[in-house]
């Protein structure tokens, strides 16, 4: 009997999504329905684990680095980016593809969200790589696909949901994510030249060294942000949540009175805009967290954990089903509710198997944001197929071979933990 009221809280939650229901409102009629059926608990215990979900210190750095990357992003940092990746790698075949994804590298270091790099870079990019002769879906492919590097390189929106769900320490998880955010960004880049080479893709015009140190010192000031992210957790002057409150300030600083592409006025959106999307991250979370209760009431995790040992499931077998828990999700729903949904069901038994938190944190970080760019959910695919003006499923093709490049890093991660581990032992060992 008590497997039942499972099976209805999840056909519940998936069933209203389907009709079209947000998945945060979602979640909550699914487990109020729930409740009311199937517990004596009082109703007032869901407004009490939805406010215990987001009652958390972590998660306060997510309004403020969403904010920083707004501050960032409507600033036309992106254009100095741009002249600095085009200075460095513009020269080689194919030259826009790869400064599409330098610029995603260094964008992620600024703001953490992939949509926002989708956003921001797209625009630019895209009709610049349209314009001189690539298809509309490499360009798109590119793009989308380069974007996730936000979601990886620290400092990452989604590794802070992560550690604050699982107890991990962001400290490790944000250093963790710089190895493989560069094999990322080296995997496409490869992907983007073998590409250029078979369509004959044009090259930029060579820059100088005297250009290089141009942009360089046009984009020193933007360079900074990342390092005084990193910097401040690195030496323990200030949590994750400080440094994205330093972040932001910096943010106004830069763009309000060094460079001045922004006035005073047009904050007012830019707060507005980043307001409603710290509420509907927040509001997914605080459902979430009143969905995980009544799984935690109904043991869920225990029945998992019975399933996994009566199928004998060793460290691999285990991490074969987080790649496919977690890639679907990714298909379906946003990474958010799928780690506070998941992550405390399924990474209790890994860390039984002798996983590292980190290292599982960065198996399940990277597959969430693959699902940034696969369908139906997808949401960097459709942001870049919606600027380009071109039908999702004709990208198919091109997205196929991109993420290629990326299981092939999936699985240097998932081979290879020393290795991922390897940058926190050395830089933050009291937080591995």
């Amino acid at each position: 009997m008590q497997g039942f009221p499972i099976l209805i809280l999840f056909a519940g939650m998936v069933g209203l999504m389907l009709l079209g229901l947000p998945l945060a409102f979602s979640l909550f009629a699914s487990s109020v329905s729930v409740m009311l059926l199937f517990t004596d608990l009082p109703l007032w215990q869901i407004v009490q684990r939805m406010f215990s979900g987001v009652n958390s210190f972590v998660l306060t750095a997510i309004p403020f680095f969403m904010l920083a990357g707004n501050l960032m992003n409507s600033g036309q940092i992106t254009d100095k980016l741009i002249d600095l990746a085009s200075t460095l790698v513009g020269h080689l075949r194919g030259g826009l593809a790869h400064i599409n994804v330098l610029v995603s590298l260094l964008f992620g270091g600024v703001s953490g969200s992939a949509v926002a790099d989708t956003s921001g870079v797209g625009s630019i990019l895209i009709p610049a790589m349209e314009k001189k002769g690539y298809s509309k879906s490499f360009s798109v492919t590119v793009t989308a696909c380069s974007s996730v590097l936000g979601q990886i390189i620290p400092p990452s929106l989604i590794m802070i949901i992560y550690a604050s769900t699982s107890g991990a320490s962001v400290q490790a998880l944000f250093i963790a994510g710089v190895l493989p955010g560069i094999l990322l960004a080296l995997s496409m880049m490869a992907v983007s030249w073998f590409y250029a080479r078979k369509y004959n893709f044009p090259r930029e015009e060579k820059r100088s060294l005297r250009d290089f140190l141009h942009a360089l010192r046009k984009s020193l000031l933007v360079l900074i942000m990342p390092l005084i992210i990193i910097g401040g957790v690195l030496t323990g002057a200030c949590t994750a949540t400080e440094s994205a409150v330093v972040a932001v300030v910096y943010s106004l600083i830069l763009t309000l009175f060094v460079d001045r592409t922004l006035t005073p006025r047009q904050l007012v959106p830019i707060f507005i805009q980043t307001a409603k999307s710290t509420a509907t991250s927040l509001f997914c979370i605080a459902g979430a967290g009143a969905f995980g209760y009544l799984m935690a009431y109904f043991q869920v995790n225990r029945y998992v954990r019975e399933l996994m040992l009566s199928l004998h499931m060793g460290r691999m077998g285990y991490i074969l089903f987080c790649i496919v828990l977690f890639f679907l999700l990714g298909c379906f729903m946003d990474a958010t509710p799928a780690i506070c949904i998941f992550v405390p069901i399924v990474a209790p038994f890994g860390l039984e198997l002798g996983l590292h938190p980190v290292h599982l944190g960065m198996i399940i970080c990277l597959l969430l944001a693959i699902g940034m760019v696969t369908p139906p959910y997808g949401l960097c695919l459709l942001i870049g197929c919606q600027i380009s003006g071109i039908e999702p499923q004709k990208t198919f093709k091109d997205l196929l071979v991109m993420l290629g490049a990326v299981l092939i890093t999936l699985v240097i991660i998932l081979l290879l933990p020393d290795l991922i581990l390897w940058l926190p032992r050395l830089l933050v060992p009291k937080f591995v």
